[in-house]
């Protein structure tokens, strides 16, 4: 903990303090472990706190809470301890590996750190990693087809792009770079490079638009963000009722992408790329913070049983819903389709991403084998 706390001010100390205090005097909790930018050393000004809670009650799914204490901003993230009766769930391993342990109360949390230090650089344990991301990879490249089926570009576009990002952390993965939605376009290169597979990283690029990006253009998506972001915060608080009904996870998710301290953190955190010159880094921050936000929130019109709400493809549902009901969506469509993608350029992308995936998976065993030390 003391490596931690000599990084922060008085302030911030003292606030996190009495933080971690009234969580050892919750029963639920059993573990409390700092990760993410504080804990690996590369935290600037605007980045958030991230704290691992070890949850003692019976969750079916890990979730996010967002607190702001005395201008610091703090993200919980609990973790339902049973999950480590079993197998530890992979998307764990980098929390796990990068985590300082502040609080353990029966040592199972210091047990968990032990065993991933031992195998979180072990090519057996990569490999699970990268499977999960393949999986991810193609159900988003599914997806993807699916909206160019149907007609809605922007959204086979903006699924192209979600799919290229989780086969990149295959990569990331393998060169043992840790990532996060602020450094992930930093982390990619640095892998690319490493693995020598940097044409992949440049296609990538200019799929996702990322090339000659100006800092100008991006403090103006900023403002569109803001805009959209209200516009989801009030159509959700007119389907309150609906809210009930959702799976637990899409609640806390909304919970979490809703609360003013979160829209606090990602225009700080926007600003602070912004200023450091890394225009194409808050591009890429930007996008795939929303696309999480009008996922679930589509998710919330499905359940509400809105006959114009699908999620598979989200720009056309949101332009039936903004003919619906004028100006409720504007804001949110300008921030999705931003280029106006045509049904070629789509293709063309979807063609793309299959082809670097394609490289990816079959080189995948060969740069594990080849990259990663073995005892």
């Amino acid at each position: 903990m003391v490596s931690f706390m000599v990084q922060l001010s008085e302030k911030m100390r003292r606030t996190l303090e009495r933080l971690l205090n009234g969580l050892q005097r919750e029963v639920n909790v059993y573990g409390v472990g700092l990760f993410g930018s504080w804990s690996r050393g590369d935290a600037v000004a605007s980045s958030d706190v991230d704290l691992f809670i070890l949850d003692g009650r019976d969750l079916g799914c890990e979730y996010v809470e967002r607190l702001e204490v005395s201008g610091v901003l703090v993200d919980l993230d609990f973790v339902p301890r049973r999950w480590f009766r079993v197998q530890m769930p992979p998307w764990l391993d980098q929390k796990l590996h990068e985590m300082q342990i502040l609080y353990d109360r029966d040592w199972l949390l210091t047990n968990i750190k032990l065993s991933m230090a031992k195998s979180y650089c072990s090519p057996e344990r990569v490999s699970i990693r990268t499977e999960d991301h393949l999986l991810n990879s193609d159900i988003y490249l599914s997806r993807a087809a699916s909206a160019l089926s149907r007609g809605d570009f922007a959204s086979a576009h903006v699924f192209t792009v979600a799919s290229l990002d989780f086969t990149l952390r295959i990569l990331a993965e393998i060169a043992l770079e840790p990532f996060s939605n602020s450094h992930f376009i930093e982390r990619m290169k640095r892998a690319v490079t490493a693995l020598e597979m940097c044409e992949a990283f440049q296609e990538y690029e200019e799929i996702c638009g990322l090339v000659g990006i100006s800092e100008s253009a991006i403090r103006v998506k900023l403002k569109l963000f803001r805009a959209a972001w209200d516009e989801i915060k009030v159509a959700v608080g007119k389907s309150l009722k609906n809210v009930s009904s959702l799976h637990f996870k899409v609640r806390a998710d909304l919970n979490y992408y809703l609360n003013s301290a979160f829209l606090l953190g990602v225009i700080a955190r926007t600003s602070s790329l912004l200023d450091s010159g890394e225009s194409v880094e808050a591009s890429h921050y930007l996008n795939s913070v929303f696309s999480g936000i009008v996922e679930d929130y589509l998710l919330l019109r499905i359940a509400g049983r809105d006959a114009e709400a699908d999620y598979t493809t989200p720009v056309l549902s949101l332009k039936r819903l903004e003919a619906r009901n004028f100006k409720d969506h504007g804001h949110i469509i300008d921030f999705l389709s931003s280029g106006d993608i045509g049904k070629a350029e789509a293709e063309d992308a979807i063609a793309k991403a299959r082809k670097i995936e394609l490289k990816v998976r079959r080189n995948r065993k060969i740069l594990i084998k080849n990259y990663l030390p073995r005892d």
